[in-house]
């Protein structure tokens, strides 16, 4: 009787033949295992020999490639003990054809069109249960595991839901909306009020956290149902403004202004009553959002400045952070250098008429930055050190972490570099420790790519910071440091697709400005690239148009440094300074 083979691939490789199991150590070979995979993954487990190769060997020429392939066939033969493990046929391969054999991924396959047919919650809990795990999770990283990965993994959750297991759903996608809203349904059908709004809190948390979007009208309604549930307790003052921030979202992402503004001013009120600096400073990122798209933020921040002095510290910073990126906007947008200036000085007597020190900290520190830009490097210390101390005085992570960066982007512009990173290196754990960790910890790893000189260890920054940054949603204008720095790393280093990437995403989230310092980076980044291309003409005519993008924008430094190299890079220039010194 002709010996049956059994292959799990579903969280494990495990090849067995009549029940016995073959050692790991018999597959040290690594492609003669790959060829089994890819043969165990197959209709009818047949490939043609040139689809193996080229899941293989991508890169090599096909005779290399062939001769790989025959080793790999060996050496599989040897490893599952039969010389027609794997059988070929002119260019055909096929796996274990004199046999019995069983593949977990067929089972699995066969079990989820089983249920998708009758449509029973039984049979897809089964199909469910088939599932041994992920596919190969050692191969995660291989090109050809990537695409039947993914389909299983899209039954395997398909086969959850039809089963109506939704807490799995959600350890698999904690951002599955439809999984939360049915726990929540759940819940308020069985009269569990507290544990249904603990469902939203945590759905709205993932979704924007995970995605950068808030829960849809349904789950929003859902949600407001549990709240008019009759309870032990009524619901308190966080559950309704949190109700409020998700229909102002609601109404602001269908560009319903009016209500969303009233919702946000109703979110505020309440958290201002209730002292919720969460809400608050959610409530005041939608009105600055909503400000922004009306192009009356500086207004809008201007009256909250103001109101802000009446309430505690932590509140007031809980707005000042919710206004984060829209000042940076401001600082480079279309009211100019001199209008950003004159704004801050405007906030700063504000502060001090009311003796703020969080409104103080703040107008000293947007001063600085503006002084900073400007070149007047004396002036923005003074005002920095100032923030710094105040900020630091009132325990203030954001504000600390802020103030050391650009203190430490000062140091760059002195040419300080071990001070830049000294300096930077201490703002990183408050910009973790804040409540705005998805805004500040981008940027400290700019200065960081930017204060480091050798382009290796610039190149490994940025790939820590990829590391640190995939685990977030990042804002995109406060990103934009931080990609023209890595661009230019990425180009000095040679990896020149990744920087081509980053100077893409850099130009993008550019438009925003519609000219200014940031779209001047961005040529300066082209013009690293172009440089490192080896185009000495079109680089030193992209730091062209960094230097005049930078003198457009009043700053001065960032102009010399650019028109400085595109001196440099011109072509001629180095046989010109030659000539010249061979004159001396």
């Amino acid at each position: 009787m002709a010996e049956a083979c059994g292959i799990d691939l579903l969280g494990r490789f495990r090849v067995s033949i009549d029940g016995r199991v073959i050692s790991p150590d018999a597959w040290r070979n690594r492609r003669a295992a790959d060829v089994v995979k890819l043969l165990a993954l197959a209709p009818r487990h047949r490939l043609h020999r040139e689809q193996v190769m080229e899941s293989l060997w991508p890169t090599l020429d096909p005779d290399a490639a062939a001769s790989n392939l025959r080793k790999a066939v060996h050496f599989a033969r040897r490893a599952m003990e039969a010389d027609d493990a794997i059988h070929t046929s002119g260019r055909e391969l096929a796996l274990w054809q004199n046999g019995p054999l069983e593949v977990d991924v067929d089972r699995f396959d066969e079990a989820v069109d089983a249920a998708l047919s009758s449509g029973l919650r039984a049979d897809a809990a089964a199909a469910a249960e088939l599932y041994g795990g992920e596919l190969l999770p050692a191969d995660r990283f291989e090109p050809w595991s990537e695409e039947p990965r993914t389909r299983l993994d899209r039954r395997h959750l398909r086969m959850l839901k039809l089963a109506e297991e939704w807490q799995r759903v959600i350890d698999l996608d904690v951002a599955d909306e439809e999984a939360h809203r049915a726990l929540m349904q759940a819940d308020f059908d069985s009269g569990r009020r507290t544990e249904a709004i603990r469902q939203f809190e945590i759905l709205r948390r993932a979704l924007r956290d995970e995605l950068g979007v808030t829960p849809d009208p349904a789950t929003v309604s859902l949600y407001e149902k549990v709240l008019g549930m009759e309870g032990p307790e009524p619901p308190t003052p966080t559950e309704r403004a949190q109700a409020l921030l998700a229909w102002g979202l609601i109404h602001w992402n269908r560009k319903d202004l009016d209500d969303a503004e009233t919702r946000a001013r109703e979110a505020r009120t309440l958290a201002l009553i209730a002292g919720l600096g969460h809400e608050l400073g959610e409530a005041s990122t939608l009105l600055a959002l909503i400000a922004f798209a009306r192009g009356t933020w500086h207004d809008v921040f201007r009256e909250e400045f103001g109101a802000s002095m009446q309430q505690g510290d932590s509140l007031a910073m809980a707005v000042y952070d919710a206004h984060l990126c829209f000042a940076e906007y401001y600082m480079y947008g279309p009211e100019g250098p001199d209008g950003a200036e004159a704004y801050a000085r405007e906030l700063l007597s504000i502060a001090s008429r009311a003796a703020s020190v969080p409104g103080e900290a703040l107008s000293r520190l947007l001063l600085g930055e503006i002084l900073l830009s400007r070149g007047r490097v004396k002036a923005a210390e003074t005002e920095l050190e100032q923030a710094m101390a105040l900020y630091a005085s009132a325990g203030v992570f954001s504000g600390q972490s802020i103030s050391l960066e650009r203190m430490a982007e000062m140091e760059l512009l002195r040419g300080r570099r071990e001070q830049a990173l000294r300096l930077v290196e201490k703002a990183r754990p408050f910009a973790e420790r804040s409540g705005i960790p998805t805004h500040l910890v981008v940027r400290v790893f700019g200065v960081l790519v930017a204060a480091t000189e050798h382009a290796g260890e610039a190149l490994a920054i940025v790939e820590e910071a990829e590391r640190r940054l995939a685990q977030v949603r990042v804002c995109e204008p406060c990103s934009m440091g931080f990609l023209v720095s890595a661009a230019i790393a990425s180009a000095r280093a040679g990896d020149l697709d990744r920087a081509r990437r980053y100077v893409a995403d850099a130009e993008r989230i550019s438009l925003m400005w519609q000219g200014g310092p940031w779209v001047a980076a961005v040529w300066e980044a082209r013009g690293v690239l172009r440089e490192a291309e080896g185009d000495a003409t079109q680089a030193a005519a992209f730091f062209r148009e960094a230097a005049d993008g930078f003198a457009a924008a009043d700053r001065p430094l960032d102009e010399a440094r650019c028109r400085s190299r595109s001196v440099a890079v011109a072509p001629g220039a180095r046989s010109n300074a030659d000539s010249t010194a061979g004159g001396v």
